[in-house]
């Protein structure tokens, strides 16, 4: 249990990182979605938050979907 922890953590930090580095590359362009896809990225930035709070436990659940969460994300982002 300790090291899925440990994996999950690490790919959570993988995450943010990007993510973050995706907000500010979107906030640059002229996209018209631009503030849709702010939000959701803020929302996917707060969800593993609140799992290292307590709030949302760690599940096969949150360790399958949210990883398709993120890929769509970026995915739509780079389409649009």
């Amino acid at each position: 249990m300790i090291l899925i922890r440990i994996l999950l953590l690490a790919f959570n930090v993988a995450v943010v990182t990007y993510l973050i580095y995706r907000i500010l590359q979107i906030q640059k362009t002229d996209n018209p979605n631009k503030t849709w896809i702010i939000l959701i990225s803020i929302f996917l930035l707060l969800l593993p938050a609140t799992m290292l709070m307590g709030f949302v436990k760690p599940s096969a659940v949150y360790l399958l979907v949210y990883p398709v969460a993120i890929g769509v994300h970026l995915y739509l982002i780079r389409n649009s």
